[in-house]
């Protein structure tokens, strides 16, 4: 099952905008996000594509479609009524979309935004080491 853009409501979804918690196409992306200098700056990562439907974690046969936060597990419509039941119907559920996001350190980005890129992690690795050793020079 594919995320369908939040903005024209019909074409896939290939971007998700933490800032403006949606779902977006690249057409839609483009227009909402190169109108001006603020919303260029959002950070957005790629939606990969859909994955394997997960099973419930109950029965482990049935297709997955709820999480609950509470007790941590995927559920199953059946076992979702089976489970929560009385005062557990508070507990908040979710509805599982199986929608993957490409991060920028799995694999290069959609656009030339450096938010989209691959992070360099020995770079990063690097980095750590010089911070943590100038951290112990301090304190020695």
């Amino acid at each position: 099952m594919r995320t369908l853009c939040d903005v024209c409501e019909s074409a896939a979804a290939v971007l998700f905008c933490a800032a403006d918690e949606a779902a977006l196409c690249r057409a839609c992306d483009d227009k909402v996000h190169m109108c001006n200098k603020l919303a260029s700056r959002h950070v957005r990562v790629g939606l990969d594509e859909p994955v394997d439907v997960p099973r419930c974690d109950i029965c482990e046969n049935s297709p997955a479609f709820f999480y609950c936060e509470v007790d941590g597990s995927s559920l199953c419509l059946q076992c979702d009524m089976m489970v929560h039941v009385g005062g557990k119907r508070t507990h908040r559920r979710y509805l599982l979309l199986r929608q993957r996001v490409k991060f920028p350190g799995d694999k290069p980005g959609l656009t030339g935004d450096p938010a989209m890129q691959p992070l360099d992690t020995n770079e990063n690795k690097r980095k750590i080491v010089r911070r943590e050793n100038q951290r112990l020079e301090m304190i020695s």
